[in-house]
């Protein structure tokens, strides 16, 4: 539930944010037929505020401070852009015909491929251009809505280097305790 909350304010916030700056169209393919159920376009003046502002929200600050906005602001400090893209798709394609999709429409750029899955619980890839400056990923699941079954698909795009071992270095301190 609190990650709902979280949401939905985080939705908030960048629905402001977006309106109040001239922003880019995000650089996310939409599966044909496919409707957008959450969109996320954060640029660096927006990132760090939000994620302050989201944080006393979900709890992860906690009473004893497990996250310090200093480390995310670290953690995140080169990153230009986080694009998050959510999708629903009612015709229930295959998975491996929403991956051949999006495996087909990456960004502009030359991408890398560093990982792919697949599973019972669906389709993972994850792309990077250059020395890990951009990030490119998407998950394909099955789900089910009124007993009628979908495709859901979240794709993330990042513009930026972030530090993994800082932001690993915050998760274990939250998921850790």
């Amino acid at each position: 539930m609190r990650i709902w909350i979280a949401v939905v304010a985080l939705a908030l916030l960048v629905g402001a944010s977006v309106v109040a700056q001239d922003k880019p169209a995000m650089d996310i393919a939409i599966y044909p037929g496919g409707e957008a159920t959450m969109e996320i376009d954060l640029s660096q003046d927006d990132l760090l505020p939000t994620l302050q502002a989201m944080l006393p929200m979900i709890k992860m600050g906690g009473p004893e401070g497990s996250i310090n906005t200093d480390d995310i602001a670290a953690a995140l400090k080169d990153v230009k852009r986080i694009e998050f893209l959510q999708l629903d798709i009612a015709k229930n394609p295959t998975d491996a015909q929403v991956a051949d999709f999006y495996s087909k429409n990456l960004p502009a750029g030359q991408w890398n491929r560093v990982f792919w899955q697949k599973s019972p619980q669906g389709t993972m890839a994850l792309y990077v251009q250059g020395a890990g400056e951009k990030l490119y990923g998407f998950r394909v699941s099955q789900e089910t809505s009124d007993s009628k079954p979908f495709k859901r698909v979240m794709i993330l795009k990042t513009d930026g280097k972030i530090d993994y071992a800082k932001l690993l270095g915050i998760a274990a301190k939250v998921f850790m305790k």
